[in-house]
């Protein structure tokens, strides 16, 4: 799943034999500091040799930790300061990822120890590399250039890749002497020896599929799919969220079965699964976080906000691509409400002492995934009841459109995004008490009690929770109900 992400990236790669030119589409900031970065790829070893020339400083910060996934430092080794002449400087280690010189220098070199992640979630998240792929991300592969982090940072980066080897991004082709990036946290490089490439345009925006691996499904049908979902998430913002994108699909780096992992930064979706035998269901698992991930390049990608808001910016995409899902005949009616279902039994007793918004600021120790469900289960209430009380003129959509509205495009940067949504959300009167009750302010959900007069009934079997529509529907429970993708047919869950 993915994390807070605010600048839209244009990009995309090119490659040349043994290296790689790569270039982001962004205007350069005078006053950005000036970096120069080559990348040498040794598979075998599991390693990346890292040389650069940046801004004088007597001490270097690498990233230690990312969406939970620790130890990040751990992995930068033989680090070395060089004075102009080439001599190395006296450098000691602090910590792992901290190193200090005995004077400031500007050029230094290091190796990286991809070797990937043990857990196969951690997969998506960090860079890796072995001896037939890899996914390469700046974030935690160069230190951080000032208190700033690097949002003023324009980096020229080379790459010596081995001979057979390419590597893409979401970059557009300037030049051959190097690849200037200027969104270094939101960068992700594709590298491989059998990496496969289509392209497709979807409402105006270009995209592209970045394969690696044998899958059931062909990869015309994962072009295909995602031209759906992007076109069915445009119908909700009424635009489209950046000018290209890029899907990376990779098998796990180690063993895994019937799984996986993805993020969004920027405007690349890196997405890893574990392979199934079946078509049908190795394309139901790939529907399910890709209808997820695409949504995040409007929301939050392609938004200026900052502080903890995964409430929204997680739980109600969560509940947004499930609906997305419906609609595209991914998932049906009685799935979605399962889903729902589901969100409800694996909301912690410990978010109930906390609101979404205290909640979100303590994902890592209460439980993230604790922090989604639940506020999926609020994003359903609150869609219910928008649509309810307008007769189904209004709902969820209304808020996300206004939110992208008004602020796309870097508008009104540097706002809290708890606060921003909230205020999205109360477009409708209706919503006024519901969001101090539900987002604001600590709650217990007693699902059965909320649902009751949408026509909807909750059945609990020792801890597993159903919902079901009730035998018994007037007229405006039914057409709320046939809103969401209810249509009185009894259809069997896919296999």
């Amino acid at each position: 799943m993915s994390t807070q992400l605010s600048r839209i990236l244009c990009a995309r790669f090119a490659s040349l034999p043994g290296l790689l030119a790569l270039f982001v589409c962004a205007p350069v900031v005078v006053a950005a500091q000036q970096v120069s970065v080559q990348i040498a790829l040794n598979p075998e070893s599991n390693r990346a040799a890292v040389e650069v020339n940046g801004p004088s400083t007597g001490s270097w910060s690498f990233r230690d930790s990312y969406a939970g996934v620790l130890g990040l430092g751990k992995r930068i080794e033989g680090f070395s300061a060089l004075d102009e002449s080439g001599a190395e400087l006296s450098t000691r280690k602090l910590a792992p990822g901290q190193f200090e010189a005995g004077r400031a220098a500007s050029h230094f070199r290091y190796e990286v120890n991809l070797t990937p992640p043990l857990s196969g979630p951690d997969s998506a998240r960090v860079s890796w590399l072995n001896n037939r792929r890899g996914l390469l991300m700046l974030a935690d592969l160069l230190p951080v250039f000032s208190s700033k982090g690097n949002q003023n940072v324009v980096a020229n980066v080379r790459f010596r890749l081995p001979d057979g080897w390419k590597a893409y991004s979401n970059a557009a082709e300037t030049s051959q002497s190097g690849s200037v990036i200027s969104a270094i946290d939101q960068t992700v490089f594709a590298v491989g020896n059998q990496l496969r490439t289509l392209a497709k345009t979807e409402s105006g925006m270009p995209f592209r599929l970045v394969a690696d691996g044998e899958w059931a499904f062909a990869d015309g049908e994962v072009v295909e799919m995602m031209g759906k979902i992007l076109n069915a998430h445009r119908e909700v913002f009424q635009t489209m969220p950046a000018k290209q994108g890029t899907l990376i699909l990779f098998p796990f780096a180690g063993a895994a079965a019937s799984q996986w992992s993805a993020e969004t930064r920027g405007t690349t979706v890196t997405l890893l699964m574990g392979k199934l035998p079946s078509k049908v269901g190795a394309l139901a698992q790939l529907s399910t976080p890709l209808t997820h991930e695409l949504f995040h390049l409007w929301v939050p990608n392609a938004l200026p906000f900052e502080g903890d808001y995964d409430w929204f910016y997680e739980g109600f995409t969560v509940y947004q691509a499930a609906r997305a899902a419906v609609r595209l005949d991914l998932l049906t009616f009685s799935e979605f409400l399962n889903a729902i279902a589901r969100a409800y039994d694996a909301s912690a007793p410990t978010t109930n002492a906390l609101s979404l918004i205290e909640a979100s600021g303590r994902r890592w120790t209460t439980g993230q995934s604790s922090v989604y469900s639940k506020s999926l289960v609020v994003a359903f209430l609150y869609d219910l009841r928008i649509r309810n009380a307008s007769h189904g003129k209004l709902s969820l959509d209304n808020a996300y459109r206004s939110l992208f509205q008004k602020y796309s495009g870097g508008k009104g940067a540097n706002i809290d995004g708890s606060t921003a949504s909230i205020e999205a959300l109360a477009f409708n009167p209706a919503a006024m008490d519901f969001l101090e009750r539900f987002i604001r302010r600590p709650v217990t959900i007693n699902l059965a009690t909320e649902l009751t007069e949408f026509g909807l009934q909750v059945e609990t079997a020792g801890l597993r929770t159903r919902i079901s529509v009730s035998e018994k529907l007037n007229k405006h429970q039914r057409d709320l109900l046939r809103e969401l993708g209810y249509n009185d047919v009894v259809r069997s869950p896919r296999r």
